[in-house]
């Protein structure tokens, strides 16, 4: 069956207005999951992972309740949405899939309290964790495939790397990988003096590229 994606236009369909259902144990607060549920419970509330059927149906994470966390939702009419809540609404990234023109359709990306708010565009870089590490420069220089890393000044030691793809190349011109597939996660690990010459420090980085190209990421210590 034929698959469109849209990227474009604001899809809310309401959970209607919070209700107690009780159960024998564990209540939902959405109406239209409200009739029967199994699962974890917490001070008589859904809480943790399980599964609320009712008009409509919705199997993952709950807490105090309301579904929260990752889960999947799918509406009576057939509309299916799978991804974050927060208190009841889809709130963070997520897959919408409903009929239009009469096919199969899905967009990505983002919702907040409720509502489509457009595709999430990735940072060009994370730099995810760094010790003894000052500043760190990621400059994208051109389209080949590959992650040169730079160090401030010499006296590097026990040089570590480790990449998530590529070819890692240690000469006197290059460190780092070639041949990369992005996104790329890179980590470098070694010693070198303190900026007093006077004892070892032990430093480590770790980073996420996610755009491809030639990126040199230099590394102040």
């Amino acid at each position: 069956m034929k698959r469109m994606v849209l990227y474009a236009g604001i899809f809310f369909i309401p959970l209607f207005t919070p209700v107690i259902f009780a159960q024998d144990e564990c209540n939902v607060l959405l109406s239209r999951i409200g009739v029967l549920y199994k699962g974890t419970c917490k001070k008589g509330l859904a809480d943790g992972y399980g599964e609320a059927i009712g008009a409509d149906h919705y199997i993952g994470e709950f807490k105090k309740g309301y579904p929260e966390g990752t889960g999947t939702y799918t509406w009576q009419t057939g509309e299916k949405y799978t991804g974050e809540w927060k208190k009841g609404l889809r709130d963070g990234e997520g897959e919408y899939t409903f009929k239009y023109m009469d096919k199969d359709t899905v967009i990505f990306g983002e919702w907040k309290e409720d509502k489509y708010i457009g595709i999430k565009i990735p940072d060009p870089y994370i730099i995810e964790y760094r010790n003894g590490i000052g500043r760190v420069s990621c400059i994208r220089v051109g389209d080949r495939p590959y992650v040169k890393y730079v160090f401030s000044r010499g006296g590097v030691g026990n040089l570590m790397l480790q990449g998530s793809s590529g070819t890692e190349n240690i000469i006197t011109s290059f460190t780092g990988y070639e041949q990369v597939n992005f996104p790329f996660k890179g980590t470098v690990k070694f010693s070198a003096p303190n900026s007093w010459m006077t004892s070892m420090i032990y430093c480590e980085l770790r980073l996420t590229i996610n755009q491809p190209g030639a990126w040199v990421v230099t590394i102040s210590f």
